[in-house]
């Protein structure tokens, strides 16, 4: 019990903060599961538990202000929820040492895509073929790559479902780099993704029966009262200094990580 204690405390801060950026926290509750003891077995599931808690509290916030853009969500999302539940389901048959090195590598590229910064092209110039999709949402103008996005999500998808984590850490700079969504519409469709996926996840894994039920929801109260207040602080936060600062820690887990591999 102690240490469920501990980590509820852990994972309050670690939902708080994720939810105000739309993500769902995996990227470190399975690192932070795994130095309290957990497999990369159990780990996975217990982590979608806290995703999928930890987004729908914060969705509820974002829906009510009309930030998420539910068309662009609809469109982008169906190829990560898909293969999210493949990954989950073929996640017993790799090796648990292959990964935790695949989660150290997705941290890395994943801390520094938190940390680098990057002008995006605002020429407002409309780039022309039928696999762009120019959307308009809230006054915003941005355009989508359908064929470069949706190969990029099913990707992030497999890898998702395998690690116990969402993709919204990557599907963010996604939307904001490759996309030019602004800033608040994303992290808001993010929640969205990365609920369903966490969803599809959760049930890849519960069909080889790993989830940790009892855990899962035990840690899931503490994230959505975390992810609910993390929601609404999010709209008064500067994102981009949050993120960098994020970034730092995600690269230091990372480095744990492969420590942990070479020892």
């Amino acid at each position: 019990m102690e240490k469920i204690l501990i980590l509820a405390g852990v994972f309050f801060v670690v939902s708080l903060i994720f939810s105000m950026l739309g993500m769902g926290g995996g990227i470190l509750y399975v690192p932070v599961l795994l130095l309290a003891g957990y497999t990369m077995e159990t780990a996975p599931g217990i982590s979608l538990c806290l995703i999928l808690a930890t987004s729908l509290a914060a969705l509820f916030t974002f829906s009510k202000k009309n930030m998420v853009d539910w068309k662009l969500a609809l469109v982008i999302d169906p190829p990560t929820d898909i293969m999210a539940f493949v990954g989950g389901y073929f996640s017993a048959m790799v090796s648990e040492h292959v990964l935790r090195g695949i989660l150290a590598g997705i941290l890395i590229v994943a801390g520094i895509l938190m940390i680098k910064r990057r002008n995006l092209d605002v020429s407002g110039e409309r780039k022309r073929g039928f696999w762009y999709w120019h959307r308009t949402f809230n006054g915003d103008e941005y355009t989508v790559n359908l064929p470069l996005v949706l190969t990029a999500t099913a990707f992030i998808g497999v890898l998702s479902g395998m690690l116990g984590i969402t993709g919204g850490i990557i599907k963010l700079p996604i939307m904001v780099l490759l996309c030019g969504v602004p800033m608040g519409v994303a992290v808001a469709t993010s929640t969205v993704m990365v609920a369903v996926t966490a969803l599809c996840g959760l049930l890849g894994h519960a069909s080889n029966g790993h989830v940790d039920w009892k855990t899962g929801a035990m840690l899931a109260v503490v994230a959505v009262v975390a992810g609910t207040i993390g929601s609404r602080i999010s709209l008064k936060t500067d994102k981009g200094k949050l993120k960098r600062a994020f970034g730092v820690v995600v690269l230091l887990v990372a480095g744990k990580i492969i420590y942990g591999l070479l020892g």
